[in-house]
């Protein structure tokens, strides 16, 4: 029963998703993996992951970027100034783009499909509650104080700070909202200026911060059942390496598979975005990363950018919903390609055309 109601609720979200699809490019369909490559790396286990995740994993991570976004939106503005209804409509049309574009190419991913309408749908609930709340009551409250910061708005700004770093590197439901249930009470004084604002937001937060704690509680008890416990490491393939590969972080080599050519251990999330720089900087060529020949990056632009990258396809983009005249765009290129790309986007942010490499999505 629960497997049918999840099946309506994903064909559901794709009708209603199509609407706001806007794709600017397409995919090819994955070419298989040579003989000789397989041999090569036979016997490490986890080096492969599946391709497709390249694609997949981007509307989890918009979640990521959102979060950022609010962070640094409330660092200056109150929070019923941002724009909680305009973010899950755009979940929504990233996960369309992204369905569309591997359907057909990939076999279809049930339980990839039904973690992404999972976590957007409690996306969605967590920013349209606080949305109606925020712009009703919360509005209310901040005038009541003169828009001015009482101690708990800069403490709540500051766990979302803490938790937009954190979900970079780390799943979202590791994160220790109980914690900080405790020290919204312990850390601020209890009586000050702005009174009515306190306390709105004293028992806002507190309900805000037990609810995700028992929410990323269920989430990981549900996740380790189903998948286990997710490695924090990917493999790549690389060559034309030079001697200074020891001197980039937490790389590790784990087989020599030619002459300046070997199998990296490096982590997974953000940090592999640094290292993919770092490697690129260095002339460094990738052959295969978690095994597979595809790969997106996605980066920031203003909207008068119109340069290409010559070894990078545009999929879709969507507009920064706190920095007008700024996008996100999400493009495509193949593994070998990736060092080319990206010397071309650092090129770009270099040369002052404010294009910003956002992240390299490592399945």
């Amino acid at each position: 029963m629960v497997c049918f109601c999840l099946l309506v609720m994903l064909i559901v979200v794709e009708v209603i998703a199509g609407w706001r699809c806007n794709l600017q490019g397409n995919i090819p369909a994955p070419a298989p993996p040579s003989k000789d490559r397989q041999t090569l790396v036979a016997g490490i286990k986890g080096y492969s992951r599946p391709e497709d995740d390249a694609y997949l994993s981007l509307p989890e991570w918009y979640i990521v970027w959102s979060y950022q976004e609010k962070a640094d939106f409330q660092k200056a503005n109150l929070p019923s100034a941002f724009p909680y209804f305009a973010a899950v409509r755009q979940y929504w049309g990233n996960y369309c783009c992204i369905s569309r574009l591997t359907s057909g190419k990939y076999a279809f991913n049930f339980g990839e499909h039904v973690m992404l309408v999972v976590i957007g749908t409690s996306f969605s609930a967590e920013y349209t509650l606080k949305g109606v709340y925020e712009k009703t009551i919360g509005r209310i409250s901040e005038w009541t104080s003169g828009r001015q910061f009482t101690e708990e708005d800069i403490y709540s700004n500051k766990v979302a700070s803490d938790y937009a770093e954190f979900v970079h590197v780390r799943p979202f439901y590791e994160f220790q909202f109980a914690r900080h249930v405790k020290g919204l009470w312990t850390v601020n004084p209890i009586w000050g200026a702005h009174p009515l604002r306190k306390w709105e937001r004293r028992v806002f937060l507190t309900a805000d911060y037990t609810i995700e704690a028992f929410y990323c509680w269920l989430i990981e008890k549900a996740t380790h059942l189903s998948y286990g416990y997710e490695s924090d490491q990917t493999y790549a393939w690389i060559d034309t390496v030079d001697s200074s590969l020891d001197r980039i972080p937490h790389v590790k080599i784990v087989k020599p598979v030619g002459q300046h050519a070997y199998i990296i251990e490096a982590p997974r999330y953000q940090p592999f975005t640094d290292v993919a720089l770092s490697l690129t900087l260095q002339g460094t060529h990738f052959v295969e990363i978690a095994g597979n020949s595809s790969i997106t990056i996605s980066t920031l632009a203003p909207d008068s950018t119109s340069e290409e990258i010559q070894m990078a396809q545009p999929l879709f983009s969507l507009p920064l919903l706190t920095r007008p005249g700024w996008r996100r765009i999400v493009l495509r290129c193949d593994v070998p390609e990736l060092g080319s790309a990206l010397r071309d986007l650092i090129w770009s942010r270099e040369t002052a055309k404010g294009v910003e490499v956002e992240h390299v999505y490592d399945y």
